[in-house]
């Protein structure tokens, strides 16, 4: 992934803080500094740039020479030793260089010139040997990568790691903002080569990048269940197209296998009204219980097949008392059950009239459950059960597997009907994908990879098999396991490595916090790659202030390609800036303000404005600018 104006973003940035920080000198730094005036006991006012400071000179030395130093210690006092010098005033920076090389006896090449350049700027603390390593590193690099590769190595220093490739590579990924699919698509392929690895190892490792894969498989699932449901109940779908459903939902495992289209309605209100299917417990559910609405209902409706003939009036009650709290459900969809309930004789009613009243009722519930389901696949209702949770419900399921067992089976499937059906569920549920659905996306990429997998060993993650079973500790376990190809090895260690890199970045310096992460998205075929940087002061508690930071997404998208979004927070006020090569940007995203505007405020945040930039214009200014990407107010092309 290449994004014209990220080098810009990280070497100036770096740039600026490197200029405006105090000096503080390491032990084995090199530094150009120049001699003012001398002192007795070998002591020396020496000048650094714009900053003057007191050392301890091994030997004499002349007052007004310039040198090539490197500090030799800083304690009890600051001691410094010549590496190259004296330097004349009218050699240039190349012959400087080369003349230091040739005292410390490194290699002249390209990638050295560039790291001793880098290090002197930047004021690196590097011993010879880490030069070396650090060169070795620089040979494998392209061009087009160097300044990131730099940024890299730097970055490897300041946190004391060694200079080996594997860091480098962990490191580096971050600085390019090169996605994580391909190294993924990398390991699928040599994962499914290698037949040393056991079955279920591969199953268990597929079915974390799965969820990379298909991060709405769940709702998809959700709204295919819902669609199927619909389906068999609709008495004028074609017998063969009603059958194929049949077939896929037994098939998933979601209906017992003795269902029929002839008792498909018996089914399902046995289904509905079973002690499994309402709670696990035997036992009544209790307000203290908090048990959510809908298996309330559905207890409350065994309740009244239970009731003695006579004695149906209070269960009947309880039914439309609880249907008329339900938020799960529309006023229409209250009102059509409430009818059917209404009907029902209560004082003397036949063994047959309930029976008829609760496959009625089961009908009409499992139609509204199953159509909340493809038209809300994302919602969840105030008690925190969303319709596909209470469609499940209904089918006396309890969790979610099932909806992946059932997606997986409709793929395999090659029936046209089922196919299409998959297909219609995709479209439904991607045209309902808000910020929510996205943060839920993000958050169980970043849960089935582990990418918090040490914080959650040392946190207050109880659930150590479900821990152990996301994709890093696999591929940890994987990687000692001495019977496996050299290609797969190679695949997960890369895989780990660029796992690892945003967490090294993150982390606290002073008052202020990084968080880094690298998310791996696909959208229904479309591919994402998600890089973040958010930047945040400390609170006293500890705590990062939500009302100062500054994030920056860097995006790699299948249709408009590179982006980044700048955003800025001011005391809870917003400032967001697109930077785009494609110019239709502006005319899409004026609509779009508004909504961000109101989900700002429903927050506590205020929106400023939206700026939409061109990277190339952004290019085209760099010069005249230090801390790229600063809101230019002159190149405001929307603003709220």
């Amino acid at each position: 992934m290449s994004f014209p104006t990220t080098g810009a973003v990280s070497s100036q940035a770096a740039a600026g803080i490197a200029q405006n920080r105090p000096l503080v000198l390491n032990e084995g730094q090199l530094f150009h500094g120049q001699i003012k005036q001398l002192f007795p006991g070998q002591m020396a006012e020496v000048q650094i740039g714009g900053q003057r400071l007191f050392a301890k000179l091994e030997v004499p030395m002349k007052a007004g020479d310039s040198y090539y130093f490197q500090v030799s210690s800083v304690k009890p006092e600051l001691q410094l030793k010549i590496i190259s010098g004296p330097l004349q005033s009218n050699e240039g920076q190349v012959r400087q260089l080369s003349g230091l090389m040739d005292a410390m006896q490194l290699p002249k090449t390209q990638e050295m010139q560039s790291l001793l350049t880098f290090v002197m700027k930047n004021r690196i603390p590097i011993t010879r040997e880490g030069l070396l390593e650090a060169e070795t590193i620089m040979k494998g690099v392209s061009p087009a990568a160097r300044i990131e590769a730099l940024a890299s190595i730097q970055k490897m220093i300041e946190l004391k790691l060694p200079l080996t490739k594997s860091n480098f590579q962990s490191l580096v990924g971050v600085e390019t903002k090169e996605g994580l699919h391909t190294v993924l698509t990398s390991l699928k392929s040599a994962l499914a080569m290698d037949d040393k690895v056991m079955p279920h190892v591969k199953d268990t490792i597929l079915s974390a990048l799965e969820k990379v894969d298909k991060p709405f498989i769940q709702a998809t699932g959700g709204a295919l269940l819902g669609q199927s449901l619909l389906t068999l109940l609709d008495g004028s779908e074609p017998p063969e197209t009603r059958f194929a459903t049949l077939q896929l939902l037994k098939s998933a495992a979601v209906l017992p296998e003795r269902s029929s289209l002839a008792n498909l309605q018996q089914m399902l209100a046995s289904l509905l009204t079973t002690d499994s299917t309402i709670r696990p417990a035997a036992s009544a559910p209790t307000p203290q219980q908090n048990v959510p609405v809908g298996q309330q209902l559905l207890w409350a409706l065994k309740q009244v097949g239970d009731a003695p003939q006579g004695q149906m009036k209070v269960p009947l009650e309880n039914v439309k008392a609880l249907i008329s709290s339900d938020t799960g459900m529309n006023t229409q969809q209250k009102i059509a059950l409430t009818e059917i309930v209404n009907r029902v004789p209560v004082m003397q009613p036949a063994t047959d009239s309930t029976t008829k009243f609760i496959q009625e009722f089961t009908q009409a519930y499992t139609r509204i459950a199953a159509s909340n389901a493809v038209t809300a696949p994302f919602q969840l209702t105030t008690s925190a059960e969303g319709p596909i949770e209470r469609l499940l419900t209904v089918l006396g399921q309890h969790g979610t597997d099932k909806l992946e067992m059932l997606m997986r089976t409709a793929e395999r499937s090659d029936n046209s009907t089922i196919q299409q059906a998959v297909r219609t569920a995709e479209a439904v549920v991607s045209k309902m994908i808000d910020g929510t659905a996205v943060k839920d996306a993000f958050q169980t990429v970043i849960r089935s990879f582990g990418l918090n997998y040490e914080a959650g060993l040392l946190g207050k993650e109880t659930d150590f098999g479900r821990l152990a079973e996301t994709l890093k500790p696999q591929l940890l376990t994987l990687m000692h396991n001495p019977s496996i190809s050299p290609a797969l090895r190679e695949a997960a260690e890369t895989v780990v490595m660029r796992m690892n890199g945003p967490l090294l970045q993150s982390g606290e310096n002073g008052a202020q916090h990084q968080l880094v992460m690298q998310v791996p998205l696909e959208f229904f075929g479309k591919r994402i790659d998600a890089t973040l940087h958010w930047n945040s002061r400390m609170k006293e508690d500890g705590k990062m202030d939500s009302g100062f930071a500054r994030i920056l997404f860097y995006l790699d998208l299948e249709s408009i390609k590179n982006t980044v979004i700048d955003m800025q927070v001011q005391n809870r006020i917003v400032s967001v800036t697109v930077f785009n090569a494609d110019e239709t940007l502006k005319i899409i995203g004026d609509p779009l303000q508004q909504r961000l505007k109101e989900g700002l405020e429903s927050t506590g945040y205020k929106l400023s404005g939206v700026f939409f930039k061109n990277f190339k214009e952004e290019d085209g200014n760099a010069a005249k600018r230090k801390n790229f990407p600063k809101t230019d107010r002159a190149g405001v092309d929307f603003r709220v």
